[in-house]
């Protein structure tokens, strides 16, 4: 046999040779060990009730030379809102034509799995706003969003933030896009003003699962075409929100094994130190999620030596 192939399992063995009085030893290679670390921002470094799915956690002991980092399994409750001031999609702005007098009517913040839910609570803002009853949303044969006024001539805007400013960005983020309305303008009347699509009211139907773990040998790993800008760089994870498998309240159980989560491996060109992390919950335009009020968990595989 070859002295080739009767060498081959000495190759990455280490070897030993002596320069003068001095011993060097060569081709040593550390163990590469696994630890799963559990997350919870129960447990987080500065815990209050915050609005915002942003939390900076502390491990209990220092973790060195990383070499890898994956995420194994992640449970969070499904309570986003798909109406709220937070994502900025709560709000038009109505205008009587006969006196220029502008209203702007704001849908309480909520999950609105229907779409007749979201059209009688944005009714009785109309109606409280103007004082005309006969202003209204209701839903067609087809299942599309339509709006009517019997007695009087109203124009109206979906290209507002929560306070009723002019804001096109990311105007099919908004209130009027959930309701089905691609345009920013309408005139209503007593002719009914249809939507040109049904009605959105999913919510998200994924976030994302970013940590920042203030290292320089973190790469951007996932890619969104978001209009002007990018992704956040930190995200390491893609969870998908099924409505069948999962209702608002319940709690999302996502791992790769069943295809409910995507995962980077993050690996590091250099081994990094792991202790300090910061973590959001991201919506499908990298905004912060509100939980309103609960926690979340997931676990991470470590590679480290």
């Amino acid at each position: 046999m070859s002295e080739y192939f009767d060498d081959k399992g000495l190759f990455m063995q280490p070897k030993t040779k002596q320069y003068g009085s001095h011993m060097v030893m060569t081709n040593v290679h550390k163990t590469t060990k696994k630890k799963y670390v559990n997350i919870d921002t129960r447990f987080s470094d500065d815990y209050n009730y915050s609005q915002i799915a942003n939390y900076n956690i502390t491990l209990p002991e220092k973790i060195t030379e990383v070499k890898s980092m994956y995420i194994t399994n992640v449970e969070i409750p499904d309570v986003l809102f798909n109406i709220s001031s937070l994502q900025n999609n709560n709000s038009m702005v109505i205008t009587k034509t006969s006196n220029n007098t502008k209203y702007i009517i704001t849908a309480p913040d909520n999950k609105y799995s229907k779409i007749t839910d979201l059209h009688t609570a944005l009714n009785a803002k109309l109606s409280a706003a103007t004082g005309d009853s006969n202003i209204n949303f209701s839903v067609t044969a087809s299942n599309k969003s339509q709006l009517i006024s019997t007695t009087n001539t109203y124009s109206i805007s979906f290209a507002v933030d929560s306070s009723g400013n002019f804001d096109k960005a990311l105007l099919n983020s908004k209130l009027g896009w959930v309701l089905g309305y691609r345009n920013i303008n309408y005139t209503i009347n007593n002719t009914a003003t249809i939507a040109e699509a049904l009605p959105d009211t999913f919510g998200p139907k994924y976030i994302y699962l970013a940590i920042d773990e203030f290292s320089n040998g973190n790469q951007r790993s996932f890619v969104s075409p978001l209009p002007g800008s990018l992704i956040n760089k930190n995200i390491i994870a893609r969870i998908s929100i099924s409505t069948v498998a999962f209702g608002f309240g319940s709690l999302i159980s996502a791992n790769r094994a069943d295809g409910s989560m995507v995962s980077d491996r993050r690996e590091y060109t250099g081994k990094i130190d792991l202790q300090k992390l910061n973590i959001k919950v991201l919506d499908e335009y990298g905004r912060p999620v509100s939980l309103n009020g609960l926690e979340f968990s997931f676990c991470m595989e470590i590679e480290h030596e």
